[in-house]
């Protein structure tokens, strides 16, 4: 048995969103004669989804749990060399891990820190105050590894602490590329498939793409698309809202369909039914359904958020489209359908980035990463 062990906080790996997705896929591919993985919980359980108000009362004593057996676990596990958070830069979230990364540091562990999220207004005011930035930086850069999903936020970092080095690494999340269904017929319908895959909620800029639905229908563009927005909601009611809007509307109900939350085998069958794939998010990381339809060779509309700014390449995989805006998805949109050859490299895409995102490949990096680690004094 391995006398080095990482041990990796997050959510229950049981919950939803693609943070739990990553360390599900990255925990069973991982394979390592030096390193072991272990897993902690930290926060709010999954049953607790949909009830935000109960997950508040609840969150603190959940924590408290949790931090208490991560203490005990540092405490008697002299075999756990690295402890590894995953915070977004939110607030809530670097409290609960700067609580976690203090007491390893103390305990005398090395930290790997990977910011999944990056919300500009929480850099902002860390950068604006020096109080917040020397904190940030003892926490969360000093005697760190850090990694990032996008050159942009490693640049950010830097900003932070320009008078000391930091250990800072760019990666991505990863897909397992096995579970890819090749497509290599290119269609030659009229009719355009858009598939929108990930959590329902206004953030991930699912409102625009309704209206967006909505200008086209009354433009008689309409006609060229179907659309299939697949996800759990972040809210009861508010897919049936977006339904009842889309009705209000006039939108045929068989040119938007809503199955809910699809995964496995039948997820990525839906990736290769489909032509289009529309992010136009807020904000993000390096979301997983990204990769997964690059990977499936889909001609990717999004926003240049996060670490989409450095995977998207215009009118090669996909485009760019402002943030909340409408207008711009459906101009994208007009695009395909007035260049038939939008998709043409979809095979080669398909293969390039099965490579480029293959969890293998990733979990082999970190076990580099973990090494280097724990071998410097």
């Amino acid at each position: 048995m391995s006398s080095n062990k990482v041990l990796i906080l997050t959510n229950p790996l049981n919950h939803e969103g693609g943070v739990v997705n990553y360390y599900n896929l990255f925990f069973k591919h991982f394979e390592s004669n030096v390193i072991l993985l272990k897993h902690n919980s930290i926060g709010s359980r999954a049953y607790l989804f949909y009830y935000p108000l109960i997950k508040r009362v609840l969150y603190p004593f959940y924590y408290v749990f949790d931090f208490f057996i991560f203490f005990l676990k540092l405490i008697f596990d002299r075999k756990i060399k690295i402890v590894q958070v995953s915070p977004s830069l939110i607030p809530v979230p670097l409290i609960r891990d700067g609580l976690l990364v203090l007491m390893a540091k103390l305990l005398g562990k090395k930290v790997v820190v990977f910011y999944r999220g990056w919300k500009l207004p929480t850099y902002n005011k860390i950068s604006e105050n020096s109080a917040l930035r020397k904190l940030f930086n003892l926490v969360f850069q000093m005697n760190t590894l850090q990694v990032v999903l996008a050159s942009s936020f490693k640049n950010d970092l830097v900003k932070l602490n320009t008078r000391k080095p930091v250990n800072i690494f760019v990666t991505t999340t990863a897909i397992d590329k096995s579970e890819i269904i090749k497509n290599k017929t290119l269609k030659s319908s009229d009719t355009i498939n858009v598939l929108f895959l990930g959590r329902i909620e206004d953030l991930k800029g699912i409102e625009e793409l309704i209206d967006a639905i909505i200008s086209l229908n009354k433009t008689n563009q309409l006609r060229h698309f179907k659309f299939t927005i697949v996800g759990h909601e972040n809210k009861i009611g508010y897919t049936g809202r977006l339904k009842e809007i889309l009705k209000s509307q006039n939108v045929p109900d068989e040119m938007v369909k809503f199955p809910g939350r699809v995964t496995g085998s039948d997820k990525f069958q839906l990736y290769a039914n489909h032509d289009v794939y529309v992010l136009p998010s807020y904000t993000e990381g390096c979301p997983n359904s990204l990769l997964e339809a690059l990977a499936s060779g889909l001609f990717c509309i999004t926003t240049k958020v996060g670490a989409l700014s450095d995977l998207v390449v215009p009118e090669k995989n996909g485009l760019f489209v402002e943030v909340k805006s409408s207008e711009a998805i459906v101009k994208a949109l007009q695009y395909c359908n007035d260049n038939k050859t939008y998709n043409a490299n979809k095979v080669t895409n398909s293969m390039y980035y099965c490579r480029a995102f293959d969890i293998k490949e990733i979990t082999r990096l970190f076990e580099t990463k973990y090494i280097d680690l724990i071998e410097k004094k």
